[in-house]
């Protein structure tokens, strides 16, 4: 990564880029050295997804049975109902593969891609903003294993990538016909809004800011002419997502906007750094914002102005923006990653000697070896616990009923997610579990109607008040377990069901329990 000749980019009066004279000359196969790097490291990112059987990713089993479901078109639990909704990145792309490959194998060539657009497209902006081809925006492989995706958020990261190279895009045929740019944004402004919502939002706010500046050099030049043309160019790549918004979504019931503590929009820009090692990763963030700290002060970091204003004012949207609007969690959350990636895009660094870019470079290398390490620690461990999990959910007969029991809080990040896990019983035999994904408007699966009165008579945490803490408020739900054939009990922790004459031993592990529902006639009176 050390190895790039970094200059600086200057815009011409009418917006567009041109490449300055380099402090280091730049060399002809810049692109051959780049994309070469970009190949080496994607294999280096990769390793773990395809040393572990299950990526633990928080959302990631409960994805991968909605992908199951997809592909066969449902079954008796459980229909299809497909439609444009702003969420379908993973639904459009790995069922069509599960018919060519295994599943689990679909669903990890989708990781690949994620991380591929969204590395690739900060190096395709950076070429396109800063007029040549240089190693500094692969540092956005630092920031792959995020706290985002490890959450599971596949498909606004997959967004994410694709807003990147759309706005590459976007440069890129600055000077090209007019109805090449508008159809060719008008495919990255649809693709972008099929692959989630937030990521729409941020090449929305993108485009916004790159024709800030040259929309207003029009209007005070009163070049009416001019600003008319670029308001249409531009607003016309958003008429048909506008469309499919406004026909097909719908607002969840009782939705509400709140936010969270405002010291968190601190904390959270720490989040593209945060996975398993605490301490290592905020020494990794430190590091990050010493080196750009380091060459803004000494004036070697050269921002293009257009991406500039694109970047200022996604981070006024990311202060502004709640943690919880329209039945979605977590908004600005997302953000971050996005912020630094364009960052990354709209940078070039001017270093005065290559000595000082390759000790760079190497230091960059070495912590994204040591952060993969630490993973893969992480990953293997987790692996073993999934092994195990699963050898038990593969016990079950096919098509039973599998009701879930969360503590509550179990909504939370840990370094071996297991709250999702029950979802794959879907997937692995066929069976009906209730907090399988399948919410009206932003997944294209939906309960059969009565499965989704099952579903809504005993959720998770109360199940688990009931059956493990003995909340005697909560007992009334419980011959509502008579219409399932098991229950799966786990959490952060040791889980134990209190002892009932109406449940028996299925498969127990320390951390992840399957109990049999007894179908007698007297537990449908009292447990």
């Amino acid at each position: 990564m050390g190895r790039a000749v970094l200059g600086q980019a200057n815009l011409d009066p009418n917006g567009s880029t041109s490449s300055a004279t380099a402090t280091l000359p730049v060399e002809t196969n810049g692109a051959l050295r780049v994309w070469g790097a970009f190949v080496l490291l994607m294999l280096l990112v990769t390793t773990p997804i395809f040393s572990t059987v299950l990526p633990p990713l928080f959302d990631y089993p409960n994805h991968l049975a909605r992908m199951h479901l997809l592909a066969e078109g449902g079954n008796a639990f459980y229909k299809v109902q497909w439609a444009p909704l702003p969420n379908l990145a993973q639904d459009l792309i790995v069922p069509p593969l599960a018919r060519i490959m295994p599943l689990e194998i679909a669903s990890k060539v989708f990781l690949v891609a994620t991380f591929g657009l969204i590395a690739g497209g900060a190096v395709s902006l950076n070429r396109v903003a800063t007029g040549a081809w240089r190693m500094w925006p692969l540092l956005a492989f630092l920031l792959l294993y995020n706290r985002t995706f490890l959450w599971g958020f596949l498909n606004y990261l997959f967004g994410l990538g694709v807003a990147l190279t759309s706005t590459a895009l976007w440069f890129a045929l600055e000077h090209k016909q007019v109805w090449l740019r508008a159809l060719a944004s008008t495919f990255g402004a649809l693709a972008c809004y099929l692959s989630h919502i937030a990521a729409f939002g941020f090449y929305a706010v993108v485009i916004a800011g790159v024709e800030l500046s040259p929309a207003l050099a029009e209007l005070r030049s009163h070049y009416w002419h001019a600003l008319g043309r670029r308001i249409t160019i531009v607003g016309a790549q958003f008429v048909l997502p506008a469309v499919l918004f406004f026909a097909y979504w719908r607002q969840p019931a009782g939705s509400s906007i709140s936010y969270a503590a405002w010291w968190r929009k601190a904390d959270l820009l720490f989040s593209a750094f945060d996975n398993y090692n605490r301490a290592f990763d905020v020494g990794c963030f430190v590091l990050f914002l010493v080196l750009l700290g380091w060459l803004a002060w000494t004036q070697r970091l050269r921002l293009v102005p257009r991406l500039g204003w694109a970047v200022c004012i996604v981070f006024v949207v990311y202060l502004l923006l709640p943690n919880r609007i329209h039945g979605g969690s977590g908004l600005d959350h997302r953000l971050p990653v996005a912020i630094w990636l364009l960052l990354m895009g709209g940078t070039a660094a001017c270093f005065r000697e290559q000595r000082t870019a390759l000790a760079i470079g190497i230091m960059a290398a070495m912590l994204l070896v040591i952060r993969l390490a630490v993973i893969e620690h992480v990953w293997l461990r987790a692996d073993r616990i999934y092994s195990a999990d699963l050898f038990g959910i593969d016990a079950l007969p096919e098509g039973a009923r599998f009701a879930v029991a969360l503590p509550k809080g179990a909504t939370h990040l840990a370094p071996v997610p297991e709250v999702h896990l029950p979802a794959l019983a879907v997937a692995r035999r066929d069976v009906f579990v209730p907090t399988l994904f399948a919410y009206a408007g932003q997944q294209p699966i939906s309960f059969n109607p009565p499965f989704a009165a099952l579903a809504a008579a005993a959720t998770p945490e109360r199940l688990w008040s009931a059956l493990v803490v003995g909340d005697r408020a909560e007992m009334a739900l419980l011959p509502v377990l008579q219409q399932y054939d098991f229950i799966v009990i786990t959490g952060d922790g040791t889980v134990a069901l209190r002892p009932s004459a109406c449940f028996g031993r299925f498969f127990q592990q320390p951390t992840f329990q399957i109990v049999k529902v007894l179908h007698d006639p007297g537990c449908a009176d009292h447990y």
